[in-house]
């Protein structure tokens, strides 16, 4: 993902017998052509089968049997708190921590949004070993509440904790960040869900930050003018013709309807035409937006203000240009800078980092989580445990069991059966299998 707003430019190119869709966008001074935004389609075709047609970008992410048996068991159980380890991390800060958040915990999310949920809150926990201690970074919760947000949330979050655990060693402590490791993450995840069939279930579904952030941002009302009958009627007409003629619909359907795509390289998201009405009366059409959730399944239809820009990103404001860069953002509270309006948003939610925390771990602390769920590293690509019981502490050979709470975790080692053991040992691999 770039730093910077990307200045994007969406272009369908006609010819004779092809109709051809490409991106391109203007970032850090330079002109680059999307490798992963292309889509070639007969002359006579609707632009619907650009999308129709697009593959995985289209059709959402889809669990194997294997990781919908897993998910059915974190729902039974109720797991909330996840365990990411590797101890091989051990002389690199920041290895681990970053890929486990540009992936791991990214896909964990991905998870946790399918089965009817429409939200999630999520807090991340590190644990930084220097020398003979460990402290535990915490952030505050953040809530996600549409899964194409959920890469930037985690980005932001790891970009906050890692600014915190420089900040506190230089304040705080005589090692550098090159004498420190990080090993175990812990994700703690809320979900929000609905039954499928609740009439509130529709208006549960937000729009993407990046769309919202444009909506917010624009001078055209975005009040409804469409009521509940025309609606019920166009979302039956829209999947009827969807299932059945494959994104092919009838001419005397006189709306515009609009998909949403996101560019696997910029992550940027974008409004893409699926049906083009002809205009018959003085008013123009009406405009919708087709919101699916991360299963690819229709959710429901948002009315866009009208007119709208046929292609233009839902990431940029209708002003930009590749010669005219977006104005810099700055958090009114705090003064930190941002290139991008989502990762402003993200940050304020979580209020400047002032809910962030930082604990110790006490050196004879060992912590038993027992009938723990392992998570295969096919998915998650560290070993990954889910966490279903309160914890026991033993604390100079004596047992204790209390409440599992959100901060003396360490590191982790499994016995054979469903066991997690967190110790604090640091003369000894804590992955030790017994």
């Amino acid at each position: 993902m770039y730093d910077d707003e990307p200045i994007s430019s969406f272009v369908f190119t006609n010819e004779e017998t092809t109709q051809t869709f490409h991106h391109r966008w203007y970032a850090q001074g330079q002109m680059h052509e999307c490798a992963t935004c292309y889509s070639c389609i007969d002359a006579d075709e609707p632009p619907s089968q650009h999308w129709v047609r697009g593959g995985e970008n289209s059709q959402g992410l889809k669990l194997s049997k294997q990781q919908q048996a897993v998910l059915d068991i974190i729902e039974a159980r109720q797991i909330e708190t996840f365990f990411l380890c590797d101890e091989s991390a051990k002389d690199k800060l920041d290895h681990f921590m970053g890929e486990t958040c540009a992936r791991g915990v990214p896909e964990l999310l991905r998870w946790m949004f399918h089965n009817n949920t429409f939200s999630v809150e999520f807090n991340l926990a590190c644990y930084v070993n220097v020398m003979n201690q460990v402290l535990i970074f915490q952030s505050g919760n953040l809530r996600v509440d549409h899964h194409y947000d959920i890469e930037e949330c985690v980005s932001v979050v790891y970009e906050m904790i890692m600014q915190r655990i420089e900040n506190y060693l230089s304040c705080n402590s005589e090692h550098g960040l090159d004498e420190c490791s990080i090993t175990r993450i812990r994700v703690q995840v809320k979900r929000q869900r609905q039954d499928a069939e609740s009439p509130a279930m529709e208006s549960s579904f937000a729009l993407p930050l990046q769309l919202r952030q444009e909506e917010g941002s624009s001078s055209s009302s975005n009040s409804s003018t469409t009521s509940e009958a025309e609606l019920t009627s166009l979302k039956a007409a829209y999947l009827k013709h969807y299932r059945e003629c494959l994104g092919y619909f009838p001419p005397n359907m006189r709306v515009n309807l609009h998909g949403l795509q996101q560019c696997k390289t910029t992550k940027e998201l974008y409004v893409v035409p699926y049906h083009i009405s002809e205009t018959l009366q003085q008013l123009p059409n009406k405009n919708f937006l087709i919101l699916n959730d991360i299963m690819g399944q229709f959710q429901r239809l948002h009315e866009l203000p009208t007119p709208i820009m046929g292609s233009a990103p839902a990431s940029v404001p209708p002003t930009a240009s590749p010669t005219s860069p977006t104005r810099p953002l700055q958090c009114r509270r705090c003064r930190t800078h941002f290139t991008r309006r989502s990762k402003l948003h993200i940050h304020q939610q979580l209020h400047c980092g002032q809910d962030f925390s930082v604990d110790s771990m006490h050196a004879d602390i060992v912590e038993i989580y027992e009938q723990c769920l392992p998570i295969s590293r096919n998915v998650f690509q560290y070993a990954c445990y889910g966490i279903t019981k309160p914890k026991t502490v033993m604390r100079k050979g004596q047992f204790v069991p209390i409440e599992c709470d959100w901060r003396s975790e360490s590191s982790v080692k499994v016995q054979h059966g469903p066991c997690v053991v967190i110790s604090n040992a640091q003369h000894s691999s804590p992955y030790k299998y017994l």
